[in-house]
């Protein structure tokens, strides 16, 4: 177990700080999460219309053409699942946000909790070192907290500036808490499955069955 930290310390760089790479990557994991705050700021219907999709597919497809032409500025040493990470991220993202067009708080909070939660759940635990989670050595609490510290409030906000008709703050967080919780639980777990995958499947079936508990 030694050997192994220090081996990680190593190669990601000193104790408290991250590779220039590392600090990339997390930069690259976070962007699709500009979206939802764009999709704020620009007047678009309800449910969405064909070229507010569009613009939404073009957006995504970008940043995806991007990560998968430059790998080099993002992968880990001996990595091998990097298009795997970037294309599974995709394909959530434009599920949540495209299949459900009357209702694209939805997808926009799920975007959130992917880009900002999941990736400072990494951030998170590099940079600190916490104590190892009981259920995987590999990830810590620090990382944990990190997840639900980030994604939390801004799920909220863009879920609760999206959401027609308007609903108070405290609907907004019952929505998206569960979510956020459920995805961060996934995300630490000892599992081979890409957690793009988990945190993205987990936080949409649970974004889909609070939002129909609490908005119907």
């Amino acid at each position: 177990m030694a050997t192994a930290v220090r081996e990680a310390i190593r190669r990601d760089g000193l104790r408290g700080s991250l590779a220039p790479h590392e600090w990339r990557r997390r930069l690259m994991h976070m962007s699709p999460g500009l979206l939802p705050f764009f999709m704020l700021a620009i007047p678009h219907p309800h449910p969405l219309a064909w070229y507010s999709m569009v613009v939404i597919v073009i957006a995504v497809a970008g940043v995806t053409c991007f990560a998968l032409k430059r790998e080099h500025l993002f992968v880990r040493a001996n990595e091998r699942t990097w298009s795997t990470s970037v294309i599974s991220y995709a394909i959530v993202t434009l599920v949540m946000l495209l299949g459900f067009p009357a209702e694209p708080e939805m997808g926009m909070a799920v975007t959130m909790i992917i880009a900002f939660g999941d990736g400072s759940a990494t951030l998170g635990g590099k940079l600190a070192h916490g104590r190892p989670l009981p259920w995987n050595r590999n990830k810590s609490w620090a990382g944990l907290f990190a997840f639900l510290l980030c994604s939390i409030p801004l799920a909220a906000f863009v879920y609760w500036g999206e959401v027609r008709p308007q609903v108070s703050p405290s609907i907004a967080l019952a929505c998206v808490v569960p979510a956020s919780v459920a995805a961060a639980f996934a995300e630490s777990l000892p599992m081979r499955l890409n957690d793009n995958i988990r945190v993205g499947v987990t936080a949409g079936l649970m974004m889909v069955l609070t939002h129909r508990f609490f908005i119907g």
